[in-house]
């Protein structure tokens, strides 16, 4: 890493460019116990100095990957915005509500989101209230609970939004019209199309295993295989018309965010659980009147 810094500041030295070396920041991640850390040096050979957390065109990152801090400083932010919004406007009626709900919060909260979309309940919920919290001020929603305003408001849950973009984003690497940065593969036996699973080896007793398997590329991968194989399948279509199918679908699978006393069907309100839990009562309350239910079925088996 020294060598490649060096080659840098030769780069800028021909260029005649020069860094500000007291904005250089180290920061190491995963296991160090045992582990000498080595620091690397700026031009003038000072130590670059080594941090617990760094910010990065506006994300902060930590040493887990957790980014808990990151997501304490959007939910600070987004509560001083809706300060201001309640102080300065004195209309609560739907229409301008939400445009400045959608303008001035939600964009903030959602900014650089598959980076940092949080995976454990509380950090989740965190940023949910910021939604529940401003929506309980608009008129005629005072005695909604927050599921009920959700569908008055026709919103999706901030979780809902950001594994939609997931979806979406995904979407858009698989068929060029991204760049392909997380190196997604098709599995070519599959009868629709799905991504290949990682090959990487995941040890649950291993202490980064929860940071690799809800790293950004594999919480895309397992979305994307989520969705039905006829959404999957959709190729030479431009975004908005995938778009439009898959809110089609998503407006079929239950958004019930899990905040607070609120409660989901499923497991969680992740579209990986919800549109499980769909299928597996499409399937028992449909069944097959030879063979009884598909749980019956098995059991027989």
């Amino acid at each position: 890493m020294q060598e490649d810094l060096n080659k840098i500041y030769m780069w800028a030295e021909k260029n005649i460019m020069k860094f500000n070396e007291n904005k250089f920041e180290q920061m190491t991640c995963g296991e160090t116990n045992g582990v000498d850390i080595e620091s690397y040096k700026t031009t003038l050979g000072t130590e670059i100095e080594n941090k617990h957390k760094i910010k990065d065109l506006g994300v902060v990152t930590s040493k887990n990957l957790q980014f808990r801090e990151h997501i304490d400083s959007v939910v600070l932010s987004c509560k001083i915005k809706q300060g201001n919004i309640m102080r300065n406007f004195t209309t609560r009626k739907e229409e301008p509500m939400l445009k400045l709900y959608k303008s001035h919060i939600r964009s903030k909260a959602e900014y650089c989101c598959v980076v940092w979309s949080p995976t454990y309940k509380k950090d989740i919920s965190k940023i949910e209230r910021i939604q529940k919290s401003f929506t309980r001020r608009i008129i005629g929603m005072e005695d909604k609970n927050y599921h009920e305003r959700l569908k008055s408001l026709k919103l999706y849950s901030l979780e809902r939004r950001r594994e939609r973009y997931m979806i979406i984003n995904t979407w858009q690497q698989l068929e060029e019209q991204k760049e392909n940065l997380m190196e997604f593969e098709i599995n070519e036996r599959s009868r629709h199309r799905t991504i290949k699973s990682t090959r990487v080896k995941l040890n649950r007793k291993s202490k980064n295993w929860s940071i690799i398997y809800n790293s950004p590329a594999l919480k895309m991968m397992r979305l994307f295989n989520a969705i039905p194989g006829e959404l999957r399948d959709t190729t030479g279509v431009n975004v908005d018309t995938f778009k439009r199918k898959l809110d089609k679908w998503l407006s079929l699978v239950p958004d019930t965010p899990i905040i607070d006393d609120y409660k989901a069907a499923a497991e969680s309100n992740s579209i990986i659980h919800q549109a499980a839990q769909r299928r597996n009562n499409n399937v028992n309350q449909q069944g097959d009147p030879t063979k009884g239910s598909l749980a019956n079925h098995i059991r027989k088996r």
